[in-house]
């Protein structure tokens, strides 16, 4: 196959040993097992080293990244994530679903705010550009395995791959799913040394190759995991931050990708949007007033508090000319069944193809942007504020 011979030139190859082969019925059912055991997942942890490679067209392909990481993901917004790449400062990302933490311990320094974080499938835009390339293809390992078995054009096993799992040296099949090919002329490629009793997996290539205006481009991640755990194995005190002795709090913290603020005391992004009962809105056509925009989620506990307070704030001052809106993901039933049960008086956009969130760079909600009569970005503010605290910053821009 033209496709995988590409990829697999494309860095050397491990060296494999012989080994007991799986049978056809073994090997299809280890496959679906473990992409069964990822897609229904509601906690897992992973760590390990990442190797990140890329080719572009006919040029060299290198090295893009190399890092010792950790990443976490849990239900509710909770997550953590710990990046160590050559050549730059290690940082945490941090949530309990509740509060998120950044942590640069080389600073001793974190921040603290009131809020969840989105998936990087949610986020994208120019804050996924902006993220450090360890941390965007890390997070992408669990969904590629969940989809293999459904995408899967063909499978084999390659022999055995040594491995160093839960401290322990051992070898394991080696698989390799080749992906059915998408509109773009892209296949993804995944190899794994897996347990087949256990389904752990203590290795894992991911690569896909796409060609775009007649030009192949090529990305190959290598993972070597010294622990890959599931659901009860990942406990809750992993989704915790507990500041170390002399780290201090500060408002922001140089982490790739922290970028909502990179907005303030420029242009508001436009965009047009309906708000849930159909009504356009366009931001331009607003000009003139104060608008705050609030992006928040039915599922996100740190926006359910501070909804009411808002809704108390439009009711008081929408009188007096300021334009509330807030902006959803979820679709329109969703935020319209919470905005019905929360008693939100202001409008709610929908913003379910992700433009706002896109333009205005949003990671974590809720979060708050003011707009000027000039149409500037004159406050950000990220995670949940009271009332009284967002009547002070309105206070602060005429109100």
């Amino acid at each position: 196959m033209r496709v995988l011979s590409v990829i697999l030139s494309f860095s050397v190859f491990l060296s494999i040993a012989p080994a007991q082969e799986l049978s056809q019925a073994e090997l299809s059912k280890t496959i679906k097992n473990a992409a069964a055991r990822a897609q229904a997942a509601k906690r897992y942890s992973m760590e390990g080293t990442l190797v990140l490679e890329g080719q572009q067209g006919k040029n060299a392909a290198r090295t893009l990244s190399t890092a010792k990481f950790k990443l976490a993901s849990g239900p509710e917004g909770k997550s953590f994530l710990r990046i160590e790449a050559e050549e730059k400062d290690e940082y945490q990302l941090i949530s309990n679903g509740q509060k998120s933490w950044a942590y640069v311990p080389k600073l001793k320094q974190f921040t603290e705010e009131e809020g969840a974080p989105l998936d990087s499938e949610e986020t994208g835009g120019d804050s996924d550009n902006e993220r450090d390339l360890a941390e965007t293809f890390t997070r992408m390992v669990v969904p590629g395995l969940a989809n293999m078995f459904k995408n899967a054009e063909s499978a084999d096993q390659n022999g055995v791959a040594p491995v160093k799992f839960e401290g322990r040296k051992d070898r394991w099949p080696l698989l390799r799913v080749m992906s059915k090919e998408d509109p773009e002329d892209g296949r993804t490629y995944i190899e794994m040394a897996v347990q087949p009793e256990t389904l752990d997996i203590g290795h894992v290539v991911w690569a896909n190759t796409r060609t775009r205006n007649g030009e192949r481009t090529l990305f190959r991640m290598t993972l070597e995991l010294s622990s890959f755990r599931w659901d009860d194995a990942v406990p809750d005190s992993t989704f915790e931050f507990l500041p170390p002795k002399n780290a201090k709090r500060v408002d922001a913290v140089p982490i790739p990708g922290q970028t909502g603020s990179l907005l303030l005391n420029k242009p508001a992004p436009d965009f047009e949007l309906k708000t849930l009962e159909g009504e356009k809105v366009r931001l331009s056509d607003l000009r003139g007033k104060v608008v705050l925009l609030n992006f928040w989620a039915s599922w996100c506990g740190p926006c359910r508090r501070e909804l009411p307070g808002l809704a108390d704030i439009y009711d008081r001052l929408s009188k007096k000319g300021l334009y509330v809106y807030g902006i959803n993901d979820e679709g329109k039933s969703v935020a319209k069944e919470y905005s019905k049960e929360a008693v939100l008086s202001f409008p709610t956009l929908d913003d379910s193809s992700r433009k706002a969130h896109s333009l205005y760079r949003i990671r974590s909600i809720p979060t708050v942007f003011i707009i000027d009569a000039n149409g500037q970005v004159v406050r950000f503010l990220s995670g949940s504020r009271s009332k009284e605290d967002l009547l002070a910053v309105l206070k602060g821009v005429g109100f």
